[in-house]
């Protein structure tokens, strides 16, 4: 009786298949934590919006309301931990130099750019960074004295 010669042919393939299949899972798990990191870092965008904007929506003039907007901002980004290498806060302040009366709001709009350089290896570019914005508006309070 012959043996079944098929059997060694398959010999040195377990290798092949190692080094096609592990830069992709490495690959793939990467990407899932880039993917994750930006995920939070917009919902630290949001939150720190958010927070922003109530604290400029209680200032009096629309100077005091950008500086408290970027306080707020950098204390709510701090607060979650959330690295960002540039924060930009702009404050639409033009709902503080309406009349005592009148319902008016202030909208913050908050962008932080997450560095994603550190998940490539062995020199490799990668993406860099990328930006990520959030908007959130408050309701300014209609009969608070306004200066």
């Amino acid at each position: 009786m012959t043996p079944f010669r098929g059997r060694d042919t398959d010999r040195g393939s377990s290798p092949i298949e190692a080094v096609i299949i592990v830069p992709l899972l490495i690959s793939l798990g990467l990407l899932f934590l880039a993917a994750a990191r930006l995920s939070l870092a917009g919902q630290a965008a949001d939150a720190a919006a958010e927070h922003a904007a109530r604290a400029a929506s209680l200032a009096r003039t629309p100077g005091a309301a950008q500086s408290a907007a970027q306080a707020a901002a950098a204390d709510s980004l701090a607060g979650e931990g959330q690295p960002c290498t540039a924060t930009r806060v702009r404050a639409h302040t033009a709902g503080l130099t309406v009349p005592v009366g009148q319902v008016s709001s202030v909208t913050v709009t908050v962008s932080c750019t997450v560095p994603l350089g550190d998940l490539f290896f062995l020199g490799h570019a990668g993406p860099g960074t990328r930006t990520v914005t959030s908007s959130f508006t408050s309701i300014v309070d209609a009969y608070r004295e306004r200066s």
